[in-house]
């Protein structure tokens, strides 16, 4: 008699057998439903074991689609873990499919991970991959530095920044590199993003602008201020992201003419940036902006001055009233 695992989940009306979700992988057609694929969540090493022999013989094709739907399924529902199948999807033939792995282990900061991000950053045939690899150990970088483990932060550093610093490498990768070494609080990082700064190489400068917000670091203010004003979107969505994260009130006057730039990302960056940055001024320029006729940016300054209530003050009767007229 085939064992059921009760699981208490909206998908299911009737128990599931784990043969059923196996067999399902490959039946002909679309993808399991989800009540199938609800069943392949945390699967003990042996089933696991049963689960790769079937996703051997699952089409490409539909594994491409299975690993980003069961993404989504555990980002819906918080007991789902999917994250022995993305492991195995690290190890796939078909770069679409080791891709989406990376991205369903968003969350994921444990050791052995960090130590296959670094070999796919350096060496996966797919440039694509390497990209989302790097940006993958942004998190491990900010782990490694909140939690002072300098083994870690060197060898991070050593692997990001020679990226960062080969020619050969696409700007784009490259840019990404400087990106995720920038929590690092290390001389060597610091220098990058001044390099990239100074490069006259856009997609680099881009990227060290978001680096200068990344590092939290208040002695990076000077450089971004003017980016607030330039002429290039991008760099200036950026710098007003930068800001938000630096968290210095000096950077509230420069926010303002933002609120009615051109770009609407801009001007929410400029709202959120606000809302990180918090103190009186902010909270009243935000408050102004619930008598905008723009229906967005009322929204927007309301869930800033939310979470700016929130910050100061989780239990706050003006928090509570602003998340009650949100919903």
């Amino acid at each position: 008699m085939k064992k059921t695992r009760k699981i208490n989940r909206p998908y299911l009306s009737i128990p599931i057998t784990l043969d059923e979700a196996l067999n399902s992988l490959t039946d002909a057609g679309d993808i399991p439903p989800s009540s199938h694929l609800a069943e392949l969540s945390d699967l003990p090493p042996e089933a696991l074991e049963s689960f790769t022999e079937v996703w051997q013989e699952v089409e490409t094709e539909k594994r491409r689609k299975i690993i980003p739907r069961l993404a989504e399924l555990a980002e819906e529902n918080v007991e789902f873990n999917y994250d022995g199948i993305f492991k195995l999807g690290l190890e796939d033939v078909d770069p679409q499919v080791r891709l989406a792995s990376v991205n369903g282990l968003w969350e994921n900061c444990q050791s052995w991970l960090q130590r296959k991000l670094i070999l796919m950053a350096k060496g996966d045939p797919c440039e694509e991959v390497r990209v989302a690899s790097v940006q993958a150990l942004e998190r491990f970088c900010l782990d490694a530095e909140l939690n002072n483990r300098q083994e870690s932060k060197q060898l991070l550093s050593s692997i990001l920044i020679s990226i960062f610093e080969n020619p050969d490498e696409s700007d784009h990768l490259r840019r990404r590199s400087l990106e995720a070494v920038s929590p690092l609080d290390m001389a060597e990082a610091r220098h990058a993003i001044e390099q990239a700064f100074q490069s006259n190489n856009r997609e680099l400068e881009v990227g060290s602008v978001y680096a200068m917000g990344a590092s939290c670091n208040p002695s990076w203010l000077p450089s971004l201020l003017p980016q607030l004003q330039t002429g290039d979107g991008e760099l200036r969505y950026e710098a007003a992201r930068a800001c938000g994260k630096i968290g210095e009130e000096d950077a509230i006057s420069y926010l303002v003419p933002l609120l009615e730039d051109e770009d609407k990302d801009v001007q929410m960056a400029a709202i959120q940036a606000l809302g990180k940055i918090g103190g009186k001024e902010a909270r009243e320029i935000l408050l102004g902006l619930l008598e905008s006729a723009d229906e967005l940016l009322r929204d927007s300054a309301r869930q800033a001055i939310y979470e700016l209530e929130l910050y100061n003050d989780p239990f706050s009767a003006n928090s509570l009233k602003i998340s009650e007229d949100d919903l």
